[in-house]
């Protein structure tokens, strides 16, 4: 299924979401889009990722989970 809302992770700590989806919805033509967002200020992201690579997507994701768990809520 190619949807918008595939996957969206929350720390708590930091305020920090992740949101993966697929864009434009319903598109077999589309890609991956990872956000990440601070205070839910879905406006301005502090970084957004597309692909339509699944590998490069999930490295990416693993990537700044592991900056956001060690290093950005201190």
């Amino acid at each position: 299924m190619f949807t918008d809302s595939l996957l969206q992770l929350y720390h708590e700590q930091s305020s920090i979401t992740l949101d993966l989806g697929w864009v434009p919805d319903i598109s077999a033509e589309g890609n991956y889009l990872v956000s990440i967002v601070k205070n839910n200020d879905w406006e301005t992201p502090i970084k957004e990722f597309s692909s339509d690579d699944y590998k490069k997507v999930i490295a990416h994701i693993e990537y700044h989970l592991r900056e956001v768990t060690t290093t950005w809520w201190k």
